[in-house]
C-alpha cells in the first residue's frame, strides 16, 4: 500500500470482506495518526510541448500511486482537470528532526513520504505525509512544526529536498498551506469530541468559549457513528473513513491550496494594474501613450479573468467530475472554509470594474483622437481651400486675359489702370467668400458655447475627488516641518504661542 493509502503499513492487511457482509471498501485500520501538510510553491510545471503536457497525463494520474477505490476511473477520466503526481518518494524517518516535537519528548515518525503535485494551472504543490505513533492531542506540537515547515531530514528542509528531486533551486514556500489529520475510529467512543477537534484545528491545546465554534462539519462526513469530519481554513480532521475518501480529501487539499495561492497572486496583480490605471498620465500624455497603457492593462485584465475562472472558480466544483457524496462534500466545505469563493467574487468584481474603467478611458482616448482627426481635417481643408482659392483667382484672371475680345488689348500691360474693374470684381468675390465663412464660423461657435459642458479641471482620481469634494492635495513634503518639543530650548517659547489655559 502506498504511504498515501490509509490502512496501516505496519500491520497485516485485514482479510478482504465478502460481498455479502461488507459490499464496500473497508474502513481504515491504522494505528497512530497520519499528518499530511500541503505547501504552495512558486514553481510552475510548464512542459515545452505542443500539447502542453497532455501526453504525460497518463503517467501522472493520481490513481497510479493513490488508492482511490471505486473512484479511480472517475479521477483518471478527468486527470487533466485534477492535481497530478509529479514525484513521490519515501524519506528516512531516522533523519527527522523538528524543534517543538523534539521538545515534547516525542520520537521520530514511523513513515514519511514527500510528494510533488502539479495542479491543472501548472502550479507545483509539495506535500509531506508523516505517520506518528501518538494520539491526536499529542500531535499539536508537530502540527505547528509542519505548518511552518520547520522540519528537516538530515539537515535539509522540505523545500530543499523537493528542489533537489525535481531539479530546481529553493525560492521560498508560499504562505498558502493546509493540513490533514487522519485517524482510525473503530467505535463511536474513538470519534474525537468537538473540543478535541477544535484543539487540533487551532493547533492549541486550550478550551474554547461555548458558542464560538466557526468550524465546518459537512453532513456527509458525519453520518455514521464511527466517522467524523471537521475542518477549518488551515486544518482538516477526518477519522474513521475509507482509503479512497481520505485520498480524495488529500487531492482536494492540494487543489484548494493551489487555488488559494493563485487567487492571492491574481489579487496582487489586479491591484497593481488598478494603481497603474489611477496613476496614468492622462493630462499631459499623448493619446498614443495613453492608448498603449490602456491596451496593456486590458490585455492583463483578460488574462487575469481567465486565470481566475480556470484556477479558482472552476476547481471549486468537484461534483461535476466525481460522482461521490463524501469527497465532493469535503471539497465544497474546504473551499468555503478557506473563503475562496467569496474572495474570488471580490477579485472578479475588481477586475470587472477595472475593465469598465479602462473601456471608459479608451472611449475618452478615442474622443480625443477624433477631435485631433477633426482638427487635421480642418487644417487640410483650409490648406486645400487656400490653394484652390489662389489657383481659381489666378485662373479667372488668366482666363480673362486669354479671351479674344476687344476689352483685352495686347498693347497694354496687365497692370494697366484700364483693367481696374476686373480686378475689383475678383476682389469682391474673394471678400464675399471670406464674409460668408466668417458668418458661418460665428454661428457655429455660438452654438458650441450654448450647448458645451464646462471643461474639467482635474486629471486623475485624486484631482477628481479634490475638484468634486473640495479636498486638499498635498504635493510632496510640507514646506515647514514642526519642531519637536524636546528640540526647543526651555524658556524660548513665545507667550502668545502658548495654548490658553482653560478657565475654572
Amino acid at each position: 500500500m502506498s504511504p498515501a493509502g490509509t490502512p496501516s503499513e505496519h500491520e497485516p492487511a485485514p482479510a478482504a470482506p465478502s460481498e455479502v457482509t461488507a459490499p464496500f471498501d473497508p474502513y481504515v485500520s491504522r494505528l497512530g495518526t497520519r499528518l499530511t501538510t500541503v505547501y504552495a510553491t512558486s514553481w510552475t510545471y510548464a512542459p515545452d510541448t505542443g500539447d502542453g503536457g497532455d501526453a504525460e497525463v497518463a503517467s501522472l494520474r493520481p490513481s497510479a500511486l493513490l488508492n482511490l477505490g471505486r473512484l479511480a476511473a472517475a479521477y483518471d477520466r478527468h486527470a487533466d482537470q485534477l492535481p497530478r503526481i509529479l514525484q513521490s518518494g519515501r524519506l528516512d524517518p531516522a533523519l527527522f528532526d523538528a524543534r517543538r516535537w523534539r521538545a515534547a519528548g516525542q520520537g521520530p515518525p514511523t513513515a514519511a513520504t514527500l510528494w510533488q503535485f502539479a495542479a491543472p494551472s501548472g502550479q507545483i504543490m509539495l506535500a509531506l505525509t508523516l505517520d506518528v505513533a501518538a494520539p491526536l492531542l499529542g500531535c499539536i506540537p508537530l502540527l505547528e512544526d509542519l505548518y511552518y515547515a520547520e522540519v528537516t531530514f538530515g539537515g535539509e528542509d522540505v523545500e530543499q529536498l523537493a528542489a533537489a528531486r525535481i531539479g530546481t533551486v529553493p525560492s521560498g514556500l508560499l504562505p498558502e498551506r493546509h493540513q490533514l489529520v487522519l485517524q482510525a475510529s473503530p467505535s463511536a467512543n474513538d470519534v474525537p469530541t468537538p473540543d478535541t477537534a477544535q484543539r487540533i484545528i487551532y493547533r492549541a491545546d486550550l478550551p474554547v468559549r461555548p458558542g464560538l465554534d466557526p468550524l465546518c462539519a459537512p453532513d456527509e462526513l458525519n453520518r455514521r457513528p464511527t466517522t467524523s469530519g471537521v475542518l477549518g481554513p488551515y486544518v482538516s480532521l477526518l477519522t474513521g473513513h475509507q482509503d479512497y475518501v481520505e485520498n480524495a480529501a488529500f487531492l482536494s487539499a492540494v487543489q484548494a491550496v493551489a487555488s488559494a495561492a493563485r487567487l492571492r497572486e491574481i489579487r496582487v496583480l489586479s491591484e497593481s494594474y488598478a494603481r497603474r490605471f489611477r496613476a496614468r498620465p492622462d493630462g499631459d500624455a499623448s493619446p498614443l501613450d495613453r492608448r498603449a497603457l490602456l491596451e496593456r492593462i486590458t490585455t492583463a485584465q483578460g488574462h487575469l479573468e481567465l486565470e481566475l475562472g480556470y484556477s479558482v472558480e472552476i476547481p471549486a466544483d468537484l461534483a461535476t467530475l466525481i460522482p461521490s457524496l463524501r469527497p465532493t462534500a469535503y471539497h465544497s466545505a474546504l473551499y468555503e472554509a478557506m473563503g475562496l469563493i467569496a474572495r474570488a467574487e471580490a477579485v472578479s468584481q475588481t477586475l470587472q470594474r477595472l475593465g469598465n474603467a479602462t473601456a471608459a478611458e479608451l472611449t475618452s482616448v478615442e474622443s480625443t483622437e477624433l477631435r485631433a482627426a477633426d482638427r487635421r481635417r480642418v487644417r487640410t481643408v483650409v490648406a486645400v481651400t487656400f490653394i484652390t482659392t489662389i489657383t481659381a483667382t489666378l485662373g479667372l484672371l488668366f482666363a480673362f486675359f486669354g479671351i479674344n475680345a476687344k476689352e483685352v488689348d495686347d498693347g497694354r500691360s496687365m497692370f494697366d489702370p484700364a483693367y481696374v474693374p476686373i480686378y475689383g470684381l475678383i476682389a469682391t468675390v474673394l471678400v464675399l467668400g471670406f464674409l460668408v465663412y466668417s458668418v458661418l464660423h460665428a454661428v457655429d461657435r455660438a452654438a458650441l458655447r450654448r450647448f458645451a459642458a464646462p471643461a474639467p479641471t482635474w486629471h486623475g482620481t485624486h484631482r477628481l475627488l479634490a475638484a468634486e469634494l473640495g479636498t486638499a492635495l498635498l504635493d510632496g513634503r510640507p514646506p515647514t516641518v514642526p519642531r519637536s518639543r524636546s528640540a526647543e530650548a526651555p524658556g524660548t517659547q513665545d507667550e502668545s504661542s502658548r495654548p490658553a489655559r482653560p478657565s475654572l
